[in-house]
């Protein structure tokens, strides 16, 4: 019989059987089974892994069988691959749309200088809704549509989550280091505001 580690896993997170059931879409009695050490179809140790963010082979303390060993060691490459491969598009994806943010709003931006002086203001009232506007369609692109198209990419990867542990911030450098994203809608933001005012 095989030795998992599904009920530590469940426990730590502090669910119940009926929690990990209803996050991994299985029946309560399949996740008794698999905390007894019962035979299970690998989509339903990947539901189970997905569910808890742990890789298939975290899911084992021992396995019996090597032939069933080989599959979930294998699977467990094969999702550690498309989750690398996912972050990477998903990092990708991200600096674009920030891009084209960044160049849509300086476009806009600079057009208000051109204005009478009595517009001006209004410009730069329009070009700050503008801004939030861009931002919430850029975080609806990243959140939802390219979400979606990456879960079906890389299915192995759906439901994983790096469990992040940050220490509080130290110092200047360090906010900046986990921060530096916020730097361009506050950046767009002054300029906006900059081009309005000029």
């Amino acid at each position: 019989m095989d030795k998992t580690n599904v009920a530590k896993l469940r426990k730590e997170k502090g669910w119940t059987q009926e929690e990990l059931a209803e996050k991994s879409y299985l029946t309560v009695r399949t996740i008794q089974r698999m905390e007894a050490g019962s035979d299970v179809s690998l989509s339903t140790l990947s539901s189970v892994a997905q569910a808890l963010s742990v890789s298939l082979s975290d899911l084992f303390e021992q396995i019996e069988e090597e032939s069933k060993e080989i599959q979930i060691m294998e699977m467990s490459q094969d999702q550690t691959r498309q989750i690398n491969r996912r972050r990477s598009e998903k990092n990708v994806i991200l600096l674009i749309i920030v891009a084209f943010d960044v160049v849509l709003l300086s476009l806009l931006g600079m057009g208000g200088h051109h204005l009478p002086e009595s517009q001006q203001e209004l410009a730069g009232i329009v070009w700050d809704g503008l801004l939030f506007l861009v931002i919430a369609l850029s975080v609806y692109l990243s959140r939802i549509v390219f979400a979606n198209h990456l879960d079906k990419k890389y299915p192995l990867s759906v439901g994983y989550k790096k469990e992040h542990h940050h220490e509080p911030v130290q110092n200047g450098w360090d906010f900046l280091g986990r921060y530096w994203w916020i730097i361009f809608p506050i950046g767009g933001f002054a300029f906006g505001l900059w081009s309005a005012m000029h």
